[in-house]
């Protein structure tokens, strides 16, 4: 992962009406830099959102992430930006408005952010596993397993979604069998699909996912992180589990985040994973046309 502090002069001109001039042309091409030939991952640091407060941290986030792809809706309330705090009336929302333990995992589009408005006053630490990490030790401890990562299996969607069409057309793989070392691994969504179904997930499948489960715990353990107010990460999702540990909120701090997902080009993508972030808005844009299913 790479680290970039942004200038006073840079961070100015991102909270202004023109974040595209002169004074952030050097931000730029360091950004796309890092998803081009880089490492995929970056943590900035500049901001004070206490200082330039809430809405003016949005407007920078979405400023940066329009140099590396297209925004796209985060639920079917249609927002840009979703806010990732703890929310206990929320039964549907997973880890957005969980403070449970978020294990390794992969959304569904290409790259994703984060940027800190307040930490948790206790927990909350963050993480990334490198898929090149997790291809080495899987090779080196657990061989016999790669053959049903690289088959991997299908995609669901959420239940409460609507949805045309609710299982992908063809097995996901975990593991791709390419130079490039790209993972998809969300346990629920393949759940989901096996539901759909009607089918339990192969037993190859679930023991390889045990031990890239673990080899994946193992690894963040020494990949911990906190992110701290006004921090801003973007990572390539196909390149980098992430995840984070549990937190616990007091009145006076409550945790909170804010989620930005891109649909890029930057990085190549097979086009199966290309449609698991068409699918998610496309599931988006109708259950906000015709409701959620009960």
């Amino acid at each position: 992962m790479a680290h970039r502090a942004i200038t006073p002069e840079e961070a100015a001109a991102l909270l202004s009406a023109e974040p595209d001039g002169s004074a952030t042309e050097e931000l730029r091409a360091d950004l796309i830099a890092c998803f081009t030939d880089g490492p995929r991952a970056i943590l900035l640091k500049g901001f004070d959102p206490n200082r330039c407060g809430e809405p003016a941290f949005e407007r920078a986030l979405l400023a940066l992430g329009g140099w590396l792809g297209t925004a796209s809706i985060q639920s079917p309330r249609g927002e840009m930006v979703a806010r990732v705090e703890h929310d206990p009336a929320d039964v549907q929302a997973r880890g957005t408005h969980s403070d449970d333990e978020l294990q390794g995992h992969t959304d569904l589009h290409d790259i994703l952010a984060l940027a800190c408005v307040r930490p948790a006053a206790r927990g909350g630490e963050s993480f990334l596993v490198g898929a090149d990490a997790l291809y080495a030790q899987i090779l080196s401890s657990h061989g016999e397993c790669m053959a049903a990562l690289r088959e991997g299996y299908y995609f669901g969607t959420n239940p409460v979604l609507q949805s045309d069409h609710p299982v992908s057309a063809d097995r996901i793989p975990v593991l791709f069998d390419d130079a490039r070392n790209l993972i998809c691994w969300n346990g629920y969504f393949m759940r989901m699909a096996a539901l759909h179904r009607n089918e339990p997930l192969p037993d190859a499948l679930v023991q390889a996912l045990d031990r890239l489960r673990a080899v994946a715990a193992e690894l963040a353990e020494r990949r911990r992180f906190m992110l701290e107010p006004g921090d801003i990460l973007f990572w390539h999702n196909w390149s980098w589990l992430h995840g984070r540990t549990a937190f616990q909120d007091v009145c006076a701090n409550r945790r909170k985040l804010l989620r930005l997902w891109l649909r890029s080009e930057l990085v190549y993508r097979p086009r199966v994973l290309a449609e698991r972030g068409e699918r998610i808005d496309a599931d988006h844009r109708l259950t906000q046309e015709l409701g959620y299913l009960s």
